[in-house]
């Protein structure tokens, strides 16, 4: 009698912390909106850098770019040495992460495309997440590239196309600035 109430009260205890832990999963997520706080989404897989998960919170104090791109989209591509001295002008206020989301990309397709860049003397440097379902639907897009701008205060200021990173767009947001820019249709 005494293992069984012990069993149902561990079984209730674990149902209730699995129900907790969830906050973060892909049920019931809605997409954000400029103005939204952004969850403290955890990037488990790395290609380039150190490979080591990345946080929003390890991120603390700078301001955040999330570059959506695939291997095939050529305006993606174009756009990578812009971002690269971005986040070299900016490395203690910003962090500039690639997301490889597209479909058609798979983990070793990614690797094989960052490898031949870096042999054709044009690396890719900045940080690659790839297979993250959470971001796809938290900032749900149709067409590369795609620019989500997170605060540093964890809030979505922006949703862009390459259009909008000018030096003066991202000067006023790393200060922080109210940013009045078109946000990005799907």
């Amino acid at each position: 009698m005494k293992k069984t109430i012990i069993f149902i009260a561990v079984a209730t205890l674990c149902l209730f912390f699995e129900g907790y832990g969830q906050s973060l999963t892909t049920q019931n997520v809605v997409p954000l909106e400029i103005g939204d706080k952004v969850p403290d989404l955890i990037f488990e897989n790395i290609l380039n850098g150190d490979k080591q998960p990345i946080s929003i919170s390890s991120l603390k104090g700078k301001a955040i770019i999330l570059d959506f791109w695939a291997t095939w989209c050529s305006a993606c591509i174009k756009g990578f040495p812009h971002m690269k001295e971005l986040q070299q002008k900016y490395g203690k206020n910003l962090q500039v992460l690639l997301i490889g989301d597209s479909v058609k990309d798979t983990k070793e397709k990614l690797a094989n495309f960052l490898l031949n860049r870096e042999k054709d003397g044009s690396p890719i440097t900045l940080p690659v997440a790839y297979n993250d379902m959470l971001t796809k639907m938290l900032f749900p897009h149709k067409m590369f590239p795609h620019y989500v701008w997170i605060g540093a205060d964890r809030r979505v200021k922006a949703i862009t196309r390459g259009v909008e990173l000018t030096d003066i767009n991202v000067d006023r947001f790393i200060a922080g600035l109210e940013l009045s820019l078109p946000k990005k249709e799907l």
